[in-house]
C-alpha cells in the first residue's frame, strides 16, 4: 500500500544534515528546536527506523539515514521548483542578459536551463564582452540586467561570488618556466588585465604577451598548447587547464568580484527573476568552487 511522506519532515532532516545540527537547523527552518526533533522522530517512527546516531555528542546519520538522504534531497528540490513554477506569474517577452565571455561557458548553461523550465515563453537575448563595455551598454538601456567582474562591490551593485584570481597554463606544462615568460592578457578594457598587468610590474622577471583579445578562445588556444600562462578567476577556469599554485614562482593576483548589476530606475519584472536563478546558480558554485585544488608546478 502506498503512502506519503510528509515534506516538512524530510526538509528537517536534510536541514540537519546541511546545517551539522538540530539547532542551527532549527534557525534556519523558523522552527523550535523542539519542533524539528519533534519532526526528525516522527520521520523514524514512520519508516520504522533510525536516521542518525549520536558519536562523540555529534549526530551522525545512520545507514537507513545514509540510504534516505538522496531520495530527501531529490523530493525537498523536486517540491521547491514545483512550487516556484506553480507560484509563479506567466510572463512571455524577452530578457536581455550581459555576461563577461570569460563567464559564459562555466556559469550560463545551468543558469539558462533553470530559467526556460520556469520561463519557457521567455527568450534570453545574451550579450557577451568585457565588463566595462557591458556597464556602458546597461546605462544605455541596451541591457536588463548584467554580470561584471570587478576588484571591489560598488554600492549599486550586489556581489554574488569573491574568487581568486589565478594563474593558469597547460596540464603538465611548463610555459611558466620560460624566459621571458609567456603571458595572454585580454584587451584593453579586460577586467583583468590591470590586476596582472600591476602584479607583473612589481615582479623581477622579464615577460612578453602572448594574445591580447576580448574573445576567449584564442587565449584558452595559447594555454592549451602550453605557449602562455593567463589571469582567471579559479571558478572559471576550463578543467582542461591548470592553476598554478605559489610554487611556480608567479605573482600572486588580488581575489575579484562577480557582481550584478541592475538597471537604476527602472523595473522589470523578468530581469528580477533571472536575477534570481543567478542567485542560485552562484551560490552554488561558491560552495563547489572552494574544493577545487592548485596543482603544484614542478
Amino acid at each position: 500500500m502506498a503512502r506519503n511522506i510528509d515534506m516538512g519532515l524530510l526538509r528537517a532532516f536534510t536541514a540537519v544534515i546541511e546545517t551539522g545540527s538540530v539547532t542551527e537547523a532549527a534557525g534556519t527552518l523558523s522552527l523550535t528546536q523542539a519542533a524539528v526533533s519533534q519532526q526528525i522522530k516522527r520521520l523514524e517512527e514512520l519508516f520504522g527506523k533510525p536516521m542518525f546516531v549520536r558519536k562523540q555528542r555529534k549526530l551522525v546519520l545512520s545507514p537507513d539515514g545514509e540510504r534516505l538522504l538522496t531520495f530527501a534531497q531529490r523530493l525537498v528540490a523536486l517540491n521547491d521548483e514545483a512550487w516556484r513554477a506553480m507560484a509563479t506569474p506567466s510572463f512571455d517577452g524577452e530578457v536581455r542578459l550581459g555576461v563577461p565571455y570569460d563567464l559564459v561557458a562555466r556559469f550560463l548553461p545551468k543558469v539558462l536551463r533553470r530559467f526556460d523550465k520556469r520561463f519557457p515563453n521567455v527568450r534570453v537575448s545574451l550579450l557577451t564582452s568585457t565588463s566595462r563595455l557591458l556597464l556602458e551598454s546597461l546605462s544605455r538601456g541596451e541591457l536588463d540586467l548584467t554580470l561584471a567582474t570587478e576588484a571591489a562591490r560598488p554600492a549599486r551593485a550586489e556581489s554574488l561570488l569573491v574568487d581568486r584570481l589565478v594563474w593558469v597554463g597547460a596540464a603538465g606544462g611548463d610555459a611558466y618556466l620560460r624566459e621571458p615568460l609567456p603571458v595572454s592578457l585580454g584587451a584593453e578594457t579586460c577586467a583583468f588585465r590591470p590586476y596582472a598587468l600591476a602584479a607583473l610590474a612589481k615582479w623581477n622577471r622579464r615577460w612578453r604577451p602572448v594574445s591580447e583579445s576580448n574573445s576567449l578562445e584564442p587565449m584558452i588556444a595559447t594555454l592549451e598548447a602550453d605557449l602562455a600562462v593567463a589571469p582567471m578567476l579559479s571558478c572559471a577556469a576550463p578543467k582542461s587547464l591548470q592553476i598554478l599554485s605559489e610554487a611556480a614562482g608567479l605573482p600572486k593576483l588580488p581575489a575579484c568580484h562577480v557582481n550584478l548589476y541592475l538597471p537604476r530606475n527602472t523595473q522589470n519584472d523578468m530581469a528580477s527573476e533571472l536575477a534570481a536563478v543567478l542567485r542560485e546558480e552562484f551560490a552554488s558554485v561558491g560552495r563547489a568552487s572552494s574544493s577545487r585544488k592548485t596543482v603544484a608546478a614542478e
